[in-house]
């Protein structure tokens, strides 16, 4: 298994020009790889710039990865995605819902109806994963630039009032899919239905929001 985590930090500096331009850091943690001998081996972090550490060939399997769940989100709009998972409603469905879309995509690792365990199952799973911060604020709303720069059509979004470490039961957290020209897919809390919305609808009130990306096997 390979996890990276980056803390994605966003500075916005004034150009000479009168203009803004937005620098990204990541910052990245050891990576552990496994072998099949059970060994583990662990890097040295590195410093990158958005995707410039990735190979051609980890692109591709993103890409890959991302269409599958863009493509599941899509033809769920309409549906309830939370049953199976003994809830008695789909208020609080959103973790049973990105489940069931996950499975529906073929990566049927996350199997909880809880957020923070979905993510924890994401990150030891066997899926080569990425989880990068998009925001660490207790202003409302999420930065479209910030939004747009860094998310891509079928990433996973999470949202917490707290560190994603701590439990964040009930509505502390939110999770869904990331769509395409700027918007989400999430369980609506309303009314239990998958649906197609802006990211501050849903997520806009979090202090902390990551995106977790899944490569294709």
């Amino acid at each position: 298994m390979r996890v990276q985590n980056y803390l994605v930090c966003f500075v916005a500096a004034a150009c000479a020009s009168g203009g803004a331009s937005l620098l990204y850091c990541a910052v990245g943690k050891p990576n552990v790889e496994h072998g099949s001998s059970g060994s583990a081996a662990t890097r040295a972090s590195k410093v990158a710039t958005g995707d410039a550490t990735r190979t051609s060939d980890d692109n591709a399997a993103v890409s890959v990865g991302n269409k599958k769940i863009l493509s599941a989100a899509n033809a769920a709009v309409g549906k309830k995605m939370w049953l199976g998972f003994g809830l008695p409603n789909g208020k609080l469905g959103c973790a049973a819902a990105l489940s069931n879309i996950l499975k529906n995509a073929g990566y049927p690792v996350a199997k909880s109806a809880a957020v923070v365990v979905v993510r924890r199952q994401l990150l030891k799973s066997n899926l080569k994963v990425s989880e990068v911060a998009l925001k660490h604020s207790k202003e409302l709303g999420v930065d479209a630039r910030i939004f747009d720069g860094v998310s891509k059509p079928g990433d996973l979004i999470f949202g917490y009032m707290s560190l994603p470490d701590k439990p964040n039961m009930g509505p502390d957290a939110h999770c869904g899919v990331v769509g395409e020209n700027g918007y989400v897919f999430v369980n609506d809390w309303n009314d239990g239905i998958w649906k197609r919305a802006k990211p501050d609808q849903f997520f806009g009130f979090y202090p902390h929001i990551y995106v977790i990306r899944i490569a294709d096997k």
